[in-house]
């Protein structure tokens, strides 16, 4: 591997990490949804 693999690695796995980590606080304060579409905001 080059160096500028590693980096470019390196940036997508943050990119999921704060992807993930946003959908993480997402579902923990109640958004997203919960398969129950009758109580959730983003079904139609």
């Amino acid at each position: 591997m080059t160096l500028g693999e590693i980096v470019v690695l390196l940036v997508l796995a943050g990119v999921v990490a704060l992807a993930v980590r946003s959908l993480w606080k997402s579902h923990k304060s109640g958004g997203g949804c919960n398969g129950d579409c009758g109580n959730c905001r983003g079904c139609h």
